[in-house]
């Protein structure tokens, strides 16, 4: 009976089991955290997923096939110095964006022999997985493989992710990833928003759109729809927010937000790193990183000393994530720092001990901290890291430290309110709930809606009409043109009659006088 039951229970699974491709080039560590999460998933639930990655992973896993980008690019970890991006304006930010991570990286990618064997594969796929970040050209995966296409968002989601979907982006009360406004605007705040909504969108397309569709006709052929009409296309959009850190926002069916997708919960630590939490905390440890790219190292060294001696004076113990040996020479380091070239920073910042995390306010590790209860000190750098720490500011959770304005004393003054002022960690714990408290939990939510577009065939039934308007039907543009118009003529025929109407008047009075 038992062996008729499992028998059962394996043709039930066969029978939902779907061939998953994934397609990732882009070679920063972050982003792919959050895919990786997912794609693993997929994996668990019985799918067959292949994924094309620059981070393959060391051990195998059952139906979790890597098909590595290694080499073709250069990957984007702990090797980028901070003058890179000093002095980035949103139009440098777009042109790295959608030129070095969008047409550049489709180039190389698309030139392995790793994408040209998949493309001539016969292998059948029932769903192609993809980022929305600087160009779409993978999109021609779904096009070529006849399947639909379910991308995905690391971040907020991105200024031209919406329109393909009909996603609502109303500028006067939605902050696009490029401002730090809240969904509370002044004028001055709304025309920023509205400015730097329209412009993004243009540079995407000035940037992206004729050379990575160059490009994608290239490897798929000349008969390749153009990426915006594949756009149009997708599916689904899972992004990395949540209304509990964001701001709330309508959304339609296909817009599903997975914010904190990528954490897991927090595991016991290693010996070692149990030794660090708790040998010698005094008061506590303070935990500094900023993230899996820029190195601390490259900050400017009077800034650093400046960071040095602020840590110095305080009761705790700093957990840097750093190499000692990378650091300029001549700065004076305190004891009570301690550098380690990798950390389990999930695990450690949930650890009791932990009472502050210095960080350049990166979404990835904002939720981490998020998820633990624990306040921050934010340095951003680049991208959406200062809308990210704005907005925990608002919150009550965070202090934002502006780059430029680093020294001993704006240091020493954030951490000592951060951590002796007993609201911002009541305020953490009470967020932390609230981003917790959901239906299903993040992973669940998105394999659900990976699996609901499969089993219906690319769920038509979640597209919005909106999506397919055109743009000035979408604004009304149309209807206001008919009313301006009506209402022009009115004003016109009234003008017309008003003139009959006296010249009739006034002309028989005219006409009786002689």
């Amino acid at each position: 009976m038992r062996l008729v039951f499992f028998i059962i229970i394996s043709i039930f699974t066969i029978g939902q089991t779907a061939n998953i491709l994934g397609i990732f080039p882009l070679p920063g560590k972050s982003h792919f955290v959050m895919f990786e999460r997912l794609l693993m998933g997929l994996a668990e639930k019985g799918h067959n997923v292949d994924v094309a990655t620059h981070f393959p992973r060391k051990e195998p896993t059952p139906r979790y096939n890597q098909l590595s980008l290694v080499g073709s690019l250069p990957i984007l970890v702990n090797n980028l110095s901070f003058n890179l991006f000093d002095g980035f304006t949103n139009y440098d930010m777009m042109h790295f964006m959608t030129k070095i991570c969008g047409v550049d990286v489709c180039a190389a990618t698309l030139n392995t022999s790793v994408l040209r064997n998949l493309k001539n594969t016969k292998k059948k796929y029932d769903l192609v997985i993809t980022e929305i970040f600087g160009s779409d050209c993978m999109l021609g995966f779904g096009h070529y493989f006849k399947a639909p296409t379910v991308s995905l968002i690391s971040s907020i989601s991105l200024p031209w992710a919406g329109d393909r979907i009909g996603n609502p982006d109303n500028p006067s009360y939605i902050p696009n990833y490029f401002v730090s406004s809240t969904a509370k605007m002044s004028l001055f705040e709304r025309v920023e928003n509205t400015i730097m909504l329209m412009y993004t969108k243009f540079l995407y397309h000035y940037f992206s759109s004729k050379e990575s569709n160059q490009i994608a006709r290239e490897f798929f052929g000349p008969e390749l729809p153009s990426l915006e009409e594949l756009a149009r296309n997708t599916s689904l959009v899972i992004v990395n927010s949540h209304f509990s850190i964001s701001h709330a926002r309508p959304t339609v069916p296909n817009f599903i937000e997975v914010g904190g997708l990528h954490i897991h919960e927090a595991k016991p630590l290693s010996k070692h790193f149990e030794d660090l939490v708790t040998t010698d905390a005094n008061k506590g440890i303070i935990y500094l990183t900023m993230g899996s790219m820029i190195m601390t190292e490259t900050f400017d060294p009077a800034k650093l000393q400046g960071m040095f001696d602020a840590f110095a004076e305080l009761p705790y113990k700093v957990l840097w994530k750093a190499k000692r040996e990378n650091f300029p020479k001549g700065l004076k380091i305190p004891k009570n720092i301690y550098f380690e070239n990798w950390m389990p920073q999930m695990d450690i910042l949930c650890h009791p001990n932990v009472k502050l995390f210095v960080s350049h306010g990166g979404l990835m590790g904002s939720q981490e901290a998020v998820y633990c209860g624990v306040p921050r000190l934010g340095i951003p750098l680049f991208a959406d890291q200062d809308n990210n720490i704005r907005a925990s500011e608002r919150m009550g959770l965070s202090i934002k430290v502006a780059y430029n304005d680093i020294s001993k004393k704006t240091i020493l003054e954030a951490s000592k309110k951060l951590l002796e002022d007993p609201t911002y960690k009541k305020n953490a714990e009470q967020i932390s709930k609230q981003f917790k408290d959901r239906p299903l939990s993040p992973l669940d939510t998105a394999i659900f809606w990976v699996e609901y577009v499969i089993r219906h065939n690319g769920a038509p039934q979640l597209r919005s009409a909106g999506a397919d308007l055109p743009w000035y039907q979408y604004y009304l543009i149309d209807v206001v043109v008919i009313l301006a118009s009506g209402l022009f003529i009115f004003i016109l025929s009234t003008i017309y009659v008003l003139k009959l109407v006296l010249h009739f008047i006034y002309g028989n009075h005219k006409h009786k006088t002689e």
